[in-house]
């Protein structure tokens, strides 16, 4: 049954806690979703911790869950699959805030979750975790590219192979975003979804707006399975092949004004040169998502397609002496290409923007094979 390393390390908690780990696709919105399901928890007077993943540090999620005031975990330089014991360092640092909800969120390339990751904890930790049902966020640009085949795919067929296994996996499918969507086209989405998956729920929702959240935390608080679909026939070679088509881009940058910056404008602006490089090269991108903060306040954006429309959120920054910026980047370019794009397209939106860049960290990779230490061939009970 269990194929792996030794038992990892125990843990202990002062009461037992409700588990929740939700995946899917890059740009799905699970950071947005997280937050929301995480606001709702606390305005019913629980506790919450959380959780976030990457394959490398700086994370615009870790930035943007930590407003919440809650306990924040991360697991950097690998998947939680591939790093369970930090995933369990992290949860055990977590768990000394007695929280009465742990949240978790895995790296958007990942799947075959089930078997490495939400049943190991049910079998080492069945004692103080009661581990909800395992969601997949999928996001309506995907169902249109991955599903309904209604837009042309600019990934090789590995990445749209781990969709399809994230899909598999899942308990319970979540169509989020559905604000962006006529009630007509959500349904229609749904029922593309459950064509794909008949013998489990598709929930539509809005992390954003609301809408289907109460019907889905009703599903994560019961008592219905949980990483009950393991995968049966993953190829891991095709599932790291799909990985490694993307680079992987996470910098921090020091934003100094001359003597102030038009950090208004600079989300645009360096929006509008990221997405110039990409299209310059035909290169799709899975997600970037970038956050600019100063004296407290926050602006970021996101794309989930180079031809897609951006959004942006948070507050109107105005004119500012100083600025930090957090950016993260999967994009099918090489890594190497990757980083001397964004460190030129930062410059430039410096420059247009009034400001001087101090590059601080600038990390460009693809990511190495999957190899999780413990993997279970069958649900644990």
């Amino acid at each position: 049954m269990a194929q792996g390393e030794g038992r990892p390390k125990p843990l202990t908690a002062a009461k037992p806690v409700r588990v929740i780990f939700t995946g899917g696709f890059l740009g799905a919105g699970k950071t947005t979703a997280l937050g929301a399901l995480a606001k709702r928890f606390l305005d019913q007077g629980k506790t919450v911790g959380l959780v976030t993943n990457d394959q490398a540090a700086n994370l615009v999620d870790t930035a943007l869950v930590r407003e919440l005031g809650v306990p924040v975990g991360e697991v950097a330089g690998g998947c939680f699959c591939c790093r369970f014991d930090d995933l369990v360092e992290a949860t055990e640092k977590v768990l000394a805030e007695n929280p009465d909800i742990l949240l978790g969120e895995p790296v958007g390339s990942c799947t075959d979750l089930a078997a490495t990751v939400v049943n190991p904890l049910k079998l080492y930790y069945g004692q103080i975790f009661r581990i909800s049902p395992f969601s997949v966020l999928v996001d309506p640009l995907r169902v249109r590219e991955l599903v309904l085949k209604e837009t042309p795919s600019r990934f090789p067929e590995e990445v749209g192979y781990i969709f399809d296994k994230q899909l598999e996996e899942a308990d319970v499918i979540v169509l989020n975003k559905v604000d962006t969507l006529s009630p007509e086209e959500a349904d229609r989405m749904v029922q593309a979804l459950k064509g794909r998956q008949p013998d489990k729920p598709v929930l539509k929702a809005s992390a954003l707006r609301g809408d289907g959240m109460d019907e889905w935390m009703s599903i994560l608080m019961s008592d219905a399975p949980s990483g009950s679909r393991i995968l049966k026939d993953i190829n891991y070679d095709v599932y790291a092949r799909g990985e490694a088509v993307l680079g992987w881009l996470n910098a921090t940058v020091q934003l100094t004004g001359n003597p102030k910056m038009d950090a208004s404008r600079f989300p645009k602006v360096l929006m509008a040169e990221l997405r110039s490089a990409f299209t310059q090269r035909d290169a799709e991108v899975a997600h970037l998502k970038f956050l600019l903060s100063s004296s407290g306040q926050m602006s970021w954006a996101n794309l989930t397609a180079a031809l897609g429309e951006p959004t942006y959120s948070g507050v109107d920054l105005g004119e500012v002496e100083e600025a930090t910026l957090v950016l993260n980047a999967r994009v099918a370019l090489d890594p190497g290409v990757l980083g001397g794009l964004v460190t030129q397209a930062i410059l430039k939106a410096a420059e247009a923007t009034g400001a001087k860049a101090d590059i601080q960290t600038l990390q460009s990779f693809s990511p190495p094979y999957p190899r999780p230490p413990h993997r279970l061939s069958e649900p644990v009970s």
